[in-house]
């Protein structure tokens, strides 16, 4: 009887403290809601801002580009003031430098041209309705350009000037805006413009964009309130906040909306749903409390019993978790991007993967034990220990290997096996010696393409003392990576017991590009998890991917246009780094654009994959690039100098990229060395 006096004591003990805790939790969740609804707004405000300064910094960006070329292209102007005719040929070059340029225009003051008429303003640009480009002279009674406000302006604007959006009816037939700068004679008199457009539509794309929740949307607007780019109305109803930014030195406003539905509706939703299941919780506790309390002692001694196992292996896999190798440090991490995952299937797995650097040389190894659980997690723990003893004094692979085999094969009863890839790399030059002991062929990714490697696997540790381990070589360039992973990753199974398979795995390989280890081994993640799809995990899973990266100022390109959209970024990064003033980007991204569009287009024959490399460093206050490429050998100094002399009929076809390189950067050299083409370039 006392024995059920004190479970009824217990009882309503234990009802009461969920009566608390329960009102506690309300009222909580209350000021919870209220407090979270000012952080939602205010992070919003936050991300409206940096999104407005970021996409007002591209569009500069991208307007500043087209002032570079413009500037580069007036000294040519100049040069041949006395040549009618040539101005054609640099308003071709101006408008066919960018894809961005809808057209250019040189208009000069009343009879500058005797033989040219009242009017001379020649143009290239795009023909009304059509993609093709085609040069004329606008110049005309209908059209005016001395009324015009880009031409009057521009004649007193010694540095270059936007004018205000207007719609093109001679030329682009379009909405846009010109940016405009004079032209002088040999006296240094003031005798017309150089105008190049842009369609609003080239800014289109950036605005358009800008969505940093579902039913957000941007606008360019002029000052007067006119909208220039993005919806004119929207469908969607409801209160909405409007955060606006004024473009520096144009007379645009960037104007971004947000729905105060899309800003609070993870919040809605969350309150929603925990109120509900809180409710539900209440009742289910209380009635599962309830029916629960006689069994409550048994429960609790069971309940101690697996918690008791539950935390010997919580700890055995910390443990495990513990062996796995740290980051490199940051000199290492310039020439070695590396990165591993390992997912047992159970608590602890037989899985294994280490890397180390020792005397600038990178050992690692990846292996699989025999079975699964705590006799393979036990293994795994050796071995690891094996590794990292026996190559502290040896970094022969085949001798580590040789070593590891007769340590684990002269005590095994079991006969547990493991298979192991053991490797060695040299960072000075990439190469890389290796042994494998049955175990998976690693891939090897390089130039956009993926392949396994030949590894002749020698015989699995653990089998046979004194067994023999052949040495092979394999030699690394920057850029390249060698993925390697165990049987967990081809023997994924889906619901349907089909196994993932090394073709699958090569595809998702062949997709790497240029992306870091971290990045390949989430890409190679996703496709396994994809294909399984919530299958339940039949085998440890473990894969190790390593990057020859060589250092941080190297961008890799594989030979399609779409990787000139890397190059902006690149040299932002290195701008930041090394703290260089950032008016000087567009100029070298002017340059390095002009010869990378060069070895995109011709380095490689039609349908060939290949890249090109670009190394950017700071000496003395110069910035030094030098870009390589596998290609055919071919010497752009070689060309012969553009003659800006001779009309645009009578000239040869070609160099004048080479010839704005020239104009942009201090020193240019080429050299064919090691079967690669040398491009270096000097910018102060």
């Amino acid at each position: 009887m006392s024995h059920k006096i004190n479970k009824q004591t217990f009882a309503k003990r234990e009802l009461l403290k969920i009566f608390v805790a329960i009102s506690v939790l309300l009222v909580c969740s209350v000021i919870y809601y209220f407090y979270i609804r000012q952080d939602a707004l205010h992070s919003a405000e936050k991300r409206a801002e940096a999104t407005l300064k970021g996409t007002e910094k591209m569009i500069l960006i991208r307007m500043g580009k087209i002032e570079t070329t413009v500037n580069a292209m007036r000294p040519m102007a100049e040069y041949a003031i006395d040549d009618p005719d040539a101005m054609y040929e640099i308003a071709q070059h101006i408008t066919e430098s960018s894809s961005r340029v809808m057209g250019t225009c040189l208009a000069f003051i009343e009879n500058y041209f005797p033989g040219k008429g009242y009017w001379f303003e020649p143009y290239y640009g795009y023909q009304e309705g059509s993609d093709t480009l085609i040069s004329k002279q606008l110049g005309c009674k209908e059209h005016d350009y001395f009324q015009m406000d880009w031409f009057k302006q521009g004649l007193v604007s010694p540095n270059g000037f936007w004018c205000d959006p207007y719609y093109d009816n001679a030329g682009g037939k379009t909405s846009m805006i010109s940016y405009t700068i004079p032209i002088r004679d040999t006296m240094g008199q003031v005798v017309g413009v150089i105008s190049a457009d842009i369609s609003l539509d080239t800014l289109a794309s950036i605005i358009k964009s800008v969505n940093i929740y579902p039913n957000s949307f941007c606008t360019l607007v002029s000052t007067d309130g006119k909208v220039l780019v993005g919806p004119k109305a929207h469908k969607k109803k409801g209160k909405f906040h409007v955060f606006s930014k004024q473009i520096e030195d144009k007379n645009m406003i960037l104007a971004l909306t947000i729905y105060d539905s899309d800003m609070y509706k993870r919040l809605r939703t969350s309150s929603l749903f925990f109120l509900l299941m809180a409710f539900s919780g209440i009742f289910a506790v209380l009635f599962i409390s309830y029916q629960s309390l006689q069994n409550l002692w048994k429960l609790n001694e069971v309940r101690m019993k697996e918690q008791h196992i539950e935390d010997e292996l919580a700890i055995a896999r910390k443990i495990q978790q513990s062996l796995l190798p740290s980051d490199l440090t940051n000199k290492n991490a310039k020439i070695i991007d590396i990165k591993g995952l390992q997912m047992p299937a159970k608590y602890v797995g037989g899985d294994l993967f280490d890397y180390y650097v020792r005397d600038n040389k990178l050992l690692f190894c990846i292996g699989d034990v025999s079975g699964k659980g705590v006799p393979a997690a036990l293994l795994m723990a050796i071995s690891h220990s094996l590794f990292r003893t026996l190559s502290a004094q040896d970094d022969r692979p085949e001798h580590i290997m040789t070593a590891l085999n007769n340590a684990i094969s002269d005590n095994n009863p079991d006969i547990m096996f493991i298979t192991l890839f053991l490797g060695v790399m040299d960072l000075d030059t990439g190469t890389v010696s290796y042994c494998n002991a049955g175990h998976n062929p690693p891939i090897i990714v390089r130039s956009g393409r993926a392949e396994y490697l030949d590894t002749e696997p020698s015989l699995i540790l653990g089998v046979e003392l004194s067994a023999e381990y052949t040495v092979k070589e394999l030699t690394l360039a920057s850029g390249d990576a060698l993925f390697l992973y165990t049987d967990g990753l081809t023997e994924a199974e889906n619901a349907e017991k089909e196994v993932f398979g090394e073709g699958r795995a090569l595809e998702a390989a062949a997709t790497f590009g240029t992306q870091t280890a971290e990045q390949q081994i989430e890409q190679m993640h996703q496709a396994v998890r994809v294909f399984v799809n919530h299958a339940e995990q039949s085998d440890d899973l473990t894969m190790l991917s390593i990057r020859y990266v060589h250092a941080d100022n190297t961008l890799v390109m594989e030979n399609r246009i779409e990787e000139l959209d890397k190059l902006e970024p690149f040299l932002s990064r290195f701008f930041e780094q090394e703290s260089v003033d950032m008016s000087l980007l567009p100029q070298l991204d002017l340059a390095l654009e002009e010869a990378v569009t060069n070895v995109i287009m011709y380095a490689y024959p039609e349908g060939e994959k290949g890249t090109t490399e670009l190394t950017l460093d700071m000496v003395d206050g110069r910035i030094h690039a030098t870009l390589c490429d596998s290609g055919l050998p071919f010497d752009p100094l070689q060309r012969p100098e553009v003659n800006l002399d001779v009309s645009l009929e009578e000239r040869q076809i070609g160099g004048l990229g080479i010839h704005l390189i020239k104009e942009i950067m201090s020193e240019v050299s080429y050299e064919y060395k090691d079967g690669k083409n040398v491009l270096k370039m000097t910018y102060c």
